[in-house]
C-alpha cells in the first residue's frame, strides 16, 4: 500500500494492519502529505527487513533514508519536526507543554481502555465499555466550541483521538447514544480526506459509515 502525494520524499513505514498505533502514524503521514510506502507486517512474524533496522521489531517503525525511527512519541516528534507543514504542535514551549499534558490525560483516561476491550470476558469488556462511555460523556464539553479537539487547528491530539474513536463501535460502544458533540466531531473527522486515505483495508469494517 502506498499513500501517493506529489512533491515529497518517499519514506517507508512498517505497519501492522488493524493496530491503533500504526493507524495513528499513517494518519499523520497523510495529514502531512508525505509520500510513503506502507509495508504491512504480521507482528508475530516480523520480516528480516524490519529486524535489520529495529532490533525490537516494534511496530510501527519508520525509515526515512538511512534513519530508522521507532517508539510512538519518537516517531510523532520526528515527523512534526522533519516535516513541519502543517504543524501539529504549538510553536511555543508553554503551548507544547499544555498539549503534552492533555495527551497524557487522554492516554491514561481513554486510550488505556483499548487493550482492556480486547481482553477478558464479555462481562469484563461490558464493564470497561460502560466506564469508558461515562468518561467520554463527562468530557463532552471539550468537543464543543472548536472545529478540532481543544483547538481551532488540527493537532497531535486529534491524531490520537480520531483513530481511537474509530475503533469503539466495533468494540461495542453505542455510538448513536453518545453526546451530539462527540458524534459531530467524529463525523467531521472520519470524513476528512487525510483520515480516509490513511485507513487500512483491515480497519474499514470497524465502522458502518466508511
Amino acid at each position: 500500500m502506498t499513500i501517493p502525494v506529489r512533491g515529497r520524499s518517499v519514506i517507508t513505514l512498517f505497519s501492522e494492519p488493524g493496530a491503533y498505533e500504526s493507524d495513528r502514524i499513517r494518519y499523520i503521514l497523510s495529514i502531512k502529505n508525505i509520500n510513503v510506502d506502507i509495508v504491512n507486517v504480521d507482528a508475530n512474524n516480523p520480516p528480516e527487513d524490519l529486524m535489520d533496522v529495529n532490533p525490537y521489531a516494534s511496530l510501527p517503525t519508520l525509515v526515512d533514508r538511512d534513519l530508522a525511527v521507532y517508539g510512538m512519541n519518537v516517531i510523532t516528534d520526528y515527523l512534526d519536526e522533519r516535516y513541519p507543514h502543517p504543524p501539529l504542535m504549538p510553536p511555543d514551549p508553554v503551548g507544547r507543554a499544555k498539549l503534552r499534558v492533555a495527551a497524557y490525560h487522554m492516554e491514561k483516561d481513554w486510550l488505556s481502555h483499548l487493550d482492556e476491550l480486547d481482553q477478558g470476558s464479555d462481562e469484563e469488556k461490558a464493564a470497561v465499555l460502560k466506564t469508558l462511555a461515562a468518561k467520554l460523556e463527562a468530557a463532552s464539553e471539550l468537543f464543543r466550541g472548536s472545529p478540532y479537539f481543544l483547538s481551532n487547528e488540527l493537532t497531535l491530539l486529534d491524531t490520537m483521538l480520531v483513530p481511537f474513536l474509530w475503533r469503539l463501535m466495533q468494540r461495542g460502544l453505542d455510538w448513536d447514544n453518545m453526546s451530539k458533540s462527540i458524534r459531530q466531531y467524529g463525523h467531521n473527522m472520519f470524513n476528512d480526506l487525510a483520515f480516509r486515505r490513511s485507513v487500512a483495508h483491515a480497519e474499514r469494517g470497524m465502522r458502518f459509515d466508511f
